[in-house]
């Protein structure tokens, strides 16, 4: 993992003592945390508002600078530390809320104009789909709108060789598999009472006014949603329920939405990919690992 400033100049890694980036299925679908080294100038360019480069396809803009004071001191000056927390440039403008006259309300647009209505620079989106109806108010953040839109077409986001993509549930399991992993070395997560707590099933009414209701074999709490088809339906009674959570060796080209067969177990899709190195600068221990929350695709 290199970390660069905007004008192309790396930062150094022995005044970086850790960072983390996260790939999520999710409305922004990477972002970085780190803690790092300053002195005055590498302060005011690590402040809010400021970019982070890892690459040419990934600006990771600094949306909190928390200035922490270390325990470690060199001679006579204790050494100071930023903690940054940054979005991905192309998606970050939607994670804010809407301000006065600046409401977002669209209705059979595509992902990537709502995307664009809301700030984001981004230029398009591989699998592009039209939604519906995209609503986002005054003092509302258009993230939950899209993460609500993806819910309804039953996908997600993810970001993968320099590219945004839109990709359906089911289509996750069937792209080739990254690696076959063993089964035994994870936390395993199992509760069908929660599932059926936590997955709801969905029902509305069409224009004659009958029922339309998703299917399901088990059990399940039920909601109402109106203005829904019984595709849209199903789509809303499907999701992905966390099954493992493992440490792997460093890998930074395991994205969210990759797909893992395991020894003895059946496969799973990457739900987050926590990429993380630690530096040792403080006199600490120096490691590298990815850590990985997979699911499994249920309901609908």
């Amino acid at each position: 993992m290199v970390l660069m400033l905007p004008d192309g100049t790396p930062i150094r890694g022995d005044i970086i003592t850790s960072a983390v980036l996260r790939s999520d299925l999710a409305p922004v679908p990477l972002t970085l945390e780190a803690e790092i080294r300053v002195d005055d100038d590498m302060a005011t360019r690590l402040a809010e508002g400021e970019s982070v480069l890892m690459g040419s396809d990934e600006v990771m803009t600094i949306v909190k600078s928390t200035r922490v004071t270390s325990q470690v001191s060199q001679g006579e000056r204790i050494m100071k530390s930023i903690k940054i927390i940054a979005l991905l440039e192309y998606c970050r403008p939607i994670t804010f809320v809407r301000g006065p006259q600046k409401a977002i309300i669209k209705e059979d647009s595509t992902l990537s104009d709502i995307y664009r209505a809301a700030g984001a620079t981004l230029k398009s989106i591989d699998g592009d789909f039209v939604a519906k109806r995209f609503v986002c108010l005054v003092g509302q953040a258009p993230s939950f709108g899209v993460a609500k839109a993806l819910q309804e077409e039953g996908g997600v986001m993810r970001w993968a060789n320099g590219k945004l993509s839109f990709i359906r549930l089911e289509d996750l399991l069937r792209q080739p598999a990254v690696s076959v992993l063993p089964s035994n070395n994870s936390d395993n997560v199992t509760s069908g009472f929660l599932e059926r707590h936590g997955i709801p099933l969905f029902y509305s009414t069409d224009d004659s006014g009958n029922c339309q209701i998703g299917e399901s074999i088990k059990e399940r709490s039920i909601r109402f949603v109106p203005n829904q088809d019984a595709g849209r339906i199903r789509n809303l009674s499907r999701c992905l329920v966390l099954r493992k959570v493992m440490r792997v060796s460093y890998d930074a080209s395991i994205s969210a939405g990759d797909h893992f067969d395991f020894v003895g177990g059946d496969p799973l899709v990457v739900i987050t990919a926590a990429h993380a190195m630690r530096f040792g600068v403080d006199g600490g221990t120096s490691e590298q690992y990815t850590r990985l929350w997979l699911g499994s695709v249920e309901g609908g």
